[in-house]
């Protein structure tokens, strides 16, 4: 009998919409989030540091310019699909297009307007940055409303065609370029996603958004979002703000090193948020029903198989890198490695325990938490990168980060009572 109910339990969940779409976007996040990763080795061994660490400052940047040019307003179409209806829900996405546009426009001015104090290559890599940004949000736009509607396959299709035509692109490259500088990487990623956010307008239209810009409904979108542009700012500045600083204080060469070691601790961070992104909507369902039991054991598995992998992870970089010849023109001392794996388990425990937070809509403390360890982690960097170089910005992350992780599980047992 027990067999039985189990068999019936396990045929519901895999023939249930959620564990289909929980599948469909793990395997997406694992191949779009997971690309660098994956593409790591083969770069550092065509790449100098140098331009090693102005691809990592293109993707930073790429980051940035989300909360700065965008405020964040594409994240509002997920909430407000669920509170207008169709026709007015259409207006309040083509306004919120419309904006990302805009203000990608008035960030290439400001680039132009500034120029002569930039040095030629930032000047064109903000140019690019700019442009990744503006056709990334258009195509984000589209995937939020993709993801409300339970279109997951529609989802898949949009994430993997920017995925093979980026790697397309990257491999025929390969064969046109004769020395392999910091273009080599950046240009197959901003044809990828210009062809992709292209796609995304044209598929807009054929769905029946119009240009049409609602003052209105852009002010919702903007009183919605802007309490947001705090908490990701302060995530920036603790996930790649160092990057900005290192460059600062130790060049470009340095930050290459950097990004290196940075990657492997971001390995820890991608496998979490591809478990996160089925484990959200099962945390939210578990409070909700009061399946505390339920919730606790899940948690003593990630607190177990977290550090396991980061050991995993530590294990097979000390692999590649007595192997693969090509590390040899990378300086990255093993510590730095380390400390970044263990920052990046730490971190994943703060997502963890972050849901609890999300789920009582009690963002503005999150926020501030958020915001208190970026001011740490800024100080830290200031301090010790001219001290002790690249091992200073890792210091600083990991002080960071266990600031922010123990501040928020203090807060947890408070309000938990344990």
């Amino acid at each position: 009998m027990i067999k039985s109910k189990v068999g019936n339990l396990k045929s519901g969940l895999l023939k249930s919409v959620l564990f289909r779409d929980t599948m469909i976007y793990g395997l997406t996040n694992a191949l779009y989030t997971g690309l660098p990763l994956l593409l790591m080795p083969f770069l550092v061994t065509v790449m100098s540091p140098e331009d090693y660490g102005m691809v990592d400052l293109f993707r930073s940047m790429g980051q940035v310019l989300i909360p700065i040019l965008g405020l964040s307003t594409v994240q509002s179409i997920g909430r407000f699909y669920f509170d207008l209806k169709e026709e007015e829900f259409k207006k309040f996405v083509a306004s919120v297009v419309i904006f990302q546009i805009v203000s990608g426009l008035l960030g290439v001015i400001l680039i132009s307007v500034f120029s002569t104090f930039l040095e030629e290559k930032y000047r064109i890599l903000g140019y690019l940055s700019v442009i990744f940004f503006v056709f990334n949000q258009v195509m984000e736009g589209l995937l939020v409303i993709y993801r409300v509607k339970k279109e997951a396959t529609k989802y898949l299709i949009i994430r993997i065609s920017s995925v093979l035509l980026d790697i397309g692109l990257l491999t025929g490259f390969y064969f046109l370029y004769t020395s392999y500088d910091w273009t080599y990487r950046v240009y197959p990623n901003i044809i990828s996603v210009v062809v992709l956010g292209i796609v995304s307008l044209l598929l807009f239209f054929k769905y029946g958004y119009k240009a049409a810009f609602d003052k209105k409904l852009f002010i919702q979108a903007v009183s919605y979002s802007s309490p947001l542009i705090l908490h990701m700012m302060s995530g920036y500045v603790l996930n790649i703000g160092d990057r900005f600083l290192i460059v600062h204080f130790l060049g470009e060469a340095e930050l290459g090193n950097y990004a290196v070691a940075y990657q492997l601790g971001m390995a820890i961070n991608f496998f979490y948020t591809s478990f996160n992104l089925a484990w959200t909507p099962t945390f939210y369902e578990w409070m909700k029903k009061g399946n505390y039991v339920g919730i606790a054991k899940v948690k003593k598995i990630v607190y177990l198989l977290l550090p396991l992998l980061g050991g995993g992870i530590i294990l097979l970089w000390s692999v590649l890198y007595s192997f693969l010849g090509n590390f040899s023109k990378y300086d990255i001392p093993f510590i730095i490695v380390v400390i970044i794996v263990v920052s990046y388990v730490l971190f994943s425990l703060y997502k963890f325990e972050a849901n609890y937070y999300l789920y009582s809509k009690n963002t503005k403390k999150l926020s501030m938490l958020t915001f208190s360890s970026a001011v740490v982690a800024v100080i830290l960097n200031v301090v010790l990168l001219p001290k002790i170089g690249i091992l200073g910005a890792a210091i600083a992350t990991l002080s960071s980060f266990v600031f922010m992780y123990c501040m928020v599980y203090i807060n947890n047992n408070k309000r938990q009572g344990t």
